[in-house]
């Protein structure tokens, strides 16, 4: 096994982070010995051997760029703002590079999560996935999505994030801990109730009112996305943070949070859509899919991954709440439930299991050795 020596990488962070509000993110980093900088003090500065990155973050070409083209850029930015000001009905368009081509000789992107889909690589309308030259899967299932797509090489990784999961899965003391931490009760079995956001719907809205009817037997943590209990975004919703607010449910909003602790002392995940589903599935939880009928009005979501588990993993409708509760409570639904989420997680994820983040490690020293 080989491990990364921390002088030889360095954590970019965009420069949002560089804010107070964020500096508890910044500390823990920094606690681990790794060198933090920020995207403006290496733009243009700094060129790396090989750049890991997950984020779109600007761009729209995958072009070389020169000095007299950023002379150019600059420029017409500078028009582009006295016409806005003018209120004069004229733009002119720039090209500019996307960060990765700027910044890394070799980019690999590192996939956000395994919920994936063409109109998913495609949200950017753009060539923005052609700035890499290897893609970090996390299973065999968005591999062979990724190398249809772009006929790039792909490397199958499993979930780092989620190593320490299976380290402390078994342990009762661990868990028995992590129960008092997040205000449980250890005579209720724990519900983990996850869920994304959508500028179509929100399943809180749609099914508060059934899970609060599962309240007097489970603990429920309900865990909602940031975009929509924040007002600073788009996305915010009202009712979503007034229903997560009012004490009825275990409220989850961490910005932080460590989310294999959540899953350590859940024994059912109730989620919608996205990457929760496949967090799930790779370590082996209980699953149980909340549908939602305006979910086809969105074609990212419906074109995604998502769709393709509930082939796998038990789904219901807001008129199935019957259904639900049968799985809550009756062992016996388990039985072919969870054959079918083993044939899911092998066509998702393989046999990966753990140590994921050395195999990681493993492949970039060898990527940056022939480099």
């Amino acid at each position: 096994m080989m491990k990364l020596p921390n002088d030889t990488f360095d954590i970019i962070l965009a420069n949002k982070f560089n804010s107070p509000l964020y500096q508890q993110v910044v500390d823990n980093l920094k606690d681990y010995g790794w060198n933090v900088r920020f995207l403006d003090e290496v733009m243009f500065i700094d060129k790396y051997k090989c750049l890991l990155t997950h984020l779109y973050l600007g761009g729209n070409t995958c072009e070389e760029g020169s000095i007299v083209s950023r002379i150019v850029s600059i420029l017409l930015l500078s028009i582009n703002k006295i016409l806005l000001k003018s209120k004069i009905n004229k733009i002119f368009p720039i090209k500019k590079q996307y960060m990765q081509k700027i910044l890394g000789y070799y980019n690999i992107k590192f996939m956000y999560g395994a919920d994936s889909g063409v109109e998913k690589y495609h949200e950017y309308k753009n060539d923005y996935n052609e700035a890499y030259d290897l893609f970090f899967c996390h299973g065999p299932r968005d591999s062979n999505i990724t190398k249809e797509l772009f006929h790039k090489p792909v490397f199958q990784m499993g979930y780092p994030r989620y190593d320490s999961y299976f380290k402390k899965e078994g342990d009762p003391s661990a868990k028995e801990f992590l129960l008092n931490k997040y205000s449980c009760n250890k005579n209720k079995k724990t519900i983990l109730w996850i869920c994304t956001v959508n500028i179509y719907f929100s399943t809180i809205e749609t099914y508060s009112s059934a899970m609060e009817t599962f309240l007097k037997d489970y603990n429920i943590i309900v865990r909602p996305h940031p975009l929509e209990i924040d007002p600073q975004y788009s996305r915010f919703n009202q009712k979503v943070l007034d229903i997560v607010s009012s004490g009825i449910f275990i409220l989850n909003d961490n910005a932080y949070q460590d989310m294999t602790e959540l899953y350590l002392i859940s024994d059912f995940v109730v989620c919608d859509y996205g990457g929760s589903i496949f967090s799930a599935m790779y370590m082996d939880k209980r699953i149980i899919l909340l549908n939602h009928k305006n979910v086809y009005k969105d074609t990212v979501t419906s074109t995604s991954t998502s769709m393709e588990a509930r082939e796998y993993l038990p789904s219901i409708n807001e008129d199935e709440i019957d259904k639900l509760s049968r799985y809550l409570s009756d062992e016996e639904c388990w039985i072919e439930a969870d054959k079918k989420r083993d044939v899911a997680r092998t066509y998702f994820f393989g046999d990966s299991r753990g140590d994921s983040a050395i195999g990681v490690a493993n492949y970039l020293s060898k990527i940056i050795a022939e480099k």
